[in-house]
């Protein structure tokens, strides 16, 4: 919703309300989750934090953005990429695609994607 608004142009009033309220579910390891009672996972973290930074203007030096940076690099497997675990009900046919973690691979390739994002906003040159 967030981003929507921002390209939207929505008033800015509303962006930073959302986003204010967004930063609040950041949980305790730093990330965010897909809903609540969920563990925080690669694909929440990376999206809230460019929506955050995109949508609301929050600096990549603020201390929400670097504890999702470090959540994302605490949680980074050694190949690069991130674990997400879906919840989709299984009703397509299986077939491998080479990203690893089997029948979670498709949202964990979009997960590390936004989590790729996330950290490449934060790199200062």
């Amino acid at each position: 919703m967030l981003l929507g608004l921002h390209w939207a142009n929505g008033e800015r009033a509303l962006i930073d309300e959302l986003a204010a309220s967004l930063a609040r579910l950041q949980q305790n390891d730093g990330g965010w989750a897909q809903r609540d009672g969920f563990p925080s996972d690669a694909y929440a973290t990376g999206e809230t934090l460019y929506a955050l930074h995109v949508a609301a203007g929050t600096p990549t030096s603020a201390l929400a953005y670097q504890r999702g940076v470090s959540f994302l690099v605490n949680s980074q497997h050694e190949d690069g990429s991130w674990y997400v675990r879906s919840r989709s009900v299984k009703f397509q046919p299986y077939f491998e695609s080479g990203f690893p973690y089997g029948n979670d691979q498709w949202i964990s390739t979009a997960g590390t994607s936004w989590a790729a994002i996330a950290l490449t906003l934060a790199v200062r040159e």
